[in-house]
């Protein structure tokens, strides 16, 4: 009888198994059409319906006439994207615009790109005889030359003149078993068609490499789901140069990514799944740890951070709180010497630099003499013996009297599991003489001395810079340890730590970072305001970044929770719309 009992579940087990499987393939259904190979893979299940939500958004008019949008289009990028696809409306004689991909789909439409330089791409999107017929491809088949393949699929070609005439290229399309396939090399498309058709055993389908299904299986697509093969990115000329706005670095760690996008009442949902070349672990937050923290932020924070304290946040979080200036020294040097290499330096000008160019040279400290004083100080393991468990960073800029237009005034918190166990002497004297370090061309002879202040309701530590018009204050009450570099924050936080009320974080997550955009006015437009009147000619700042902002003023916030698990990292972006708009 257990015998049996035990074969059913078993039964039961796998037809479940099964049955999710199943689930998850009808899920990413497109991406069985797809050849492998692919850099990007995007699935959309409504394309009509997300180019009518775009085209009727607020956002799209505001950013179109941003100046952000008209910088983007003027770089090297820009212009490559709008020459080449003026380049394919061209050679196939209508317009690739909004309305003519939307009658391309009844809903669902997926794309892959599997060359940057080239732009090489295949799109598939199911459509019925009626609705294809209505498309501008089949109403302009004559611009195409029509010819039957080795199976019988009818295919349409057109030459394309692409990068401004240096190179040929097709665009071929082809209407079979239902679905609409347009790519731009005849062996993509081969491919695509022998896939559609169940040729070759379907070995060559991208929904069976290896990290597409490893994360799709763990991802249940909404409106809009992205792939990305980030160990082929980079490594690809094109990414690395045109489209990364970091560096290769931050990047080398990932393998492959999957980003889904839902659109909920009043919010976009963006959620981040990648598959990572190494384990990192970073544990979430206790709920009612982070609750207590959250609930110690003054009103008005613009900008704030949670996140699980370990060798590596404690240390960034320390460094960007008090040290995040441009370095004294540094600048001491810059004022006396400015020694610059164009491209076009020619070596016959090395003797027009002077007798007094080997003596300069030996001035000039080494960049390598520099990162050794900037690393003198561990502080994490300063702070080791408390035991910090989570830190929460806080950035709130306020506009400064001239001759400088803003400061940012920062704080970090951290919740210490035995508090008792902080050694104040040796952190103190660890960031007096980082700061020593720092100051020892402009002031070497400055003695920096801790003073302990005291108030009616609460007391600190104070480190005064008057040389530098700094200082650096922590307190330190209960499991609770603040540092700050304002006095006036620091003051702040202490206020709201005297009724604070524990908030609800939501989901426990290892890191949550929040830009809070009810705050914009004071927080960023000020400042660019004051930068513009203050410092012309930085249309970067004034011009592109602030008109970004203005482009997303019907937000009212957005929130960045991250969470690591073995060899995946998984974050979750929410963007909160205003009720308003």
């Amino acid at each position: 009888m257990k015998l049996k009992i035990f074969t059913v579940l078993i039964f039961v087990v796998a037809v479940v198994f099964i049955a999710v499987s199943q689930t998850r393939r009808e899920a990413f259904a497109p991406a069985e059409d797809f050849p492998r190979g692919a850099l990007v893979y995007v699935q959309i299940a409504d394309l009509p319906a997300l180019l009518k939500f775009w085209n009727e958004s607020k956002f799209k008019g505001k950013y179109l006439e941003s100046e952000n949008f008209k910088s983007f289009k003027n770089r090297h990028l820009g212009l490559k994207l709008a020459s080449r696809w003026e380049e394919f409306s061209s050679g196939i004689g209508f317009p690739i615009d909004t309305e003519t991909l939307g009658g391309l789909a009844e809903n669902r439409a997926a794309v892959a790109l599997y060359d940057i330089g080239k732009l090489e791409f295949v799109f598939i999107a199911p459509v019925s005889a009626e609705i294809f017929a209505a498309t501008k491809f089949a109403q302009h088949q004559n611009k195409f030359a029509e010819e039957i393949s080795g199976d019988g699929t009818r295919i349409y070609r057109a030459t394309v003149e692409a990068d401004r005439a240096r190179q040929k290229q097709e665009l071929i399309y082809a209407n079979a078993n239902g679905r609409f396939v347009l790519a731009t090399s005849e062996k993509l498309l081969a491919q695509t068609l022998n896939n559609i058709n169940g040729k070759n055993g379907g070995a060559n389908r991208l929904a069976d490499e290896p990290s597409f299904k490893i994360l799709s299986a763990e991802t249940e697509p909404r409106a809009a789901t992205v792939w990305v093969n980030q160990t082929a990115l980079n490594q690809d000329y094109y990414f690395k140069r045109y489209w990364l706005m970091s560096e290769i670095e931050t990047l080398e760690n990932i393998r492959a990514g999957i980003f889904d996008f839902a659109v909920e009442e009043g919010k976009l949902i963006e959620r981040r799944r990648f598959f990572r070349n190494q384990t990192v672990s970073q544990p979430p937050i206790e709920t009612a740890q982070a609750g207590a923290m959250l609930s110690l932020l003054p009103a008005g924070v613009p900008f704030y951070r949670l996140q699980t304290a370990d060798d590596q946040t404690i240390d960034e979080a320390i460094r960007e709180t008090i040290f995040d200036r441009r370095n004294p020294a540094q600048s001491a040097r810059d004022d006396r010497h400015s020694f610059y290499v164009s491209d076009d330096f020619q070596a016959g000008d090395y003797d027009r630099l002077g007798e007094k160019f080997d003596e300069t040279i030996d001035e000039i400290e080494t960049i390598e003499t520099i990162e050794k004083r900037e690393t003198a100080a561990d502080f994490s393991a300063l702070m080791r013996a408390a035991k910090p468990q989570s830190v929460l960073t806080l950035t709130v800029p306020k506009v400064a009297p001239a001759p400088l237009f803003a400061e940012f005034r920062r704080a970090a918190i951290f919740a210490l599991r035995a508090p008792d166990n902080f050694d104040r002497d040796s952190f103190e004297a660890a960031i007096a003489e980082k700061i020593s370090a720092q100051v020892i061309i402009s002031a070497p002879d400055a003695r920096l001395n801790w003073e302990t202040k005291n108030e009616t309701d609460a007391s600190w530590r104070e480190l005064k810079l008057p040389m530098l018009g700094w200082e650096i204050v922590y307190a330190r009450s209960g499991d609770r340890l603040i540092l700050a570099n304002s006095v006036e924050l620091l003051r702040e936080i202490q206020t709201v730590w005297i009724s604070a009320v524990a908030e609800k974080p939501g989901a426990p997550s290892s890191k949550l970072t929040v830009l809070n955009f009810n705050e914009k006015e004071t927080a960023y437009d000020r400042v660019f305001a004051a930068l513009a009147e203050r410092n012309a000619g930085h249309e970067f700042f004034t011009g592109n970044v602030g008109s970004l902002l203005d482009s997303i003023s019907a937000v009212e916030q957005i929130e960045i929770r991250e969470n690591y698990s073995r060899r995946f990292l998984e974050e979750e972006i929410t963007v909160v719309f205003r009720q308003s708009d």
